[in-house]
């Protein structure tokens, strides 16, 4: 019997290792298992990241809907990121390497507020070139900044 897996981030700029991070948690659900993807509000980026997204939550939303591994999709919750987890009541919530939460305070919360048991796994970081949509947009600037010459258009 398969589980249900949740996984949960920005996926701004989606890019090699968010396709490896998908496709390893849909492994984890098993063949008849399904992976829910929780796509972070545009204002929790912003807390966490510090930053703008480069794209909107819904255009995020409906690019990760798309992806081959993904069985469904959902937007965080605007104030709290683990009522969505509350929610679904996942059997397994794989982490990405270098997400902010931590294993063991994220089992702790979940079972002090909602009596949730469900596995955390962190998985590790995949061997991608490309896997960091801030390294991205640093490449990308940089490139732009050189080819043109430093100059405003």
């Amino acid at each position: 019997m398969g589980k249900k897996v949740i996984v949960a981030g920005t996926f701004d700029l989606i890019h090699p290792g968010h396709v490896k991070l998908l496709q390893e948690a849909k492994k984890l659900a098993g063949e008849d298992g399904q992976l829910v993807v929780i796509v972070a509000r545009d204002i929790n980026v912003r807390r966490f990241k510090g930053r703008d997204p480069i794209l909107s939550e819904n255009e995020r939303l409906e690019i990760v809907k798309n992806l081959k591994p993904v069985d469904r999709a959902i937007l965080g919750d605007l104030s709290d990121p683990l009522i969505p987890i509350y929610r679904e009541q996942p059997d397994l919530i794989a982490l990405g390497y270098d997400q902010w939460v931590d294993e063991r305070w994220l089992r702790e919360e979940l079972a002090r507020r909602w009596n949730l048991t469900p596995e955390v796994v962190r998985l590790d970081k995949f061997s991608c070139r490309d896997d960091s949509s801030s390294e991205i947009i640093r490449k990308i600037l940089s490139m732009f900044c050189r080819s043109s010459g430093g100059e405003e258009h």
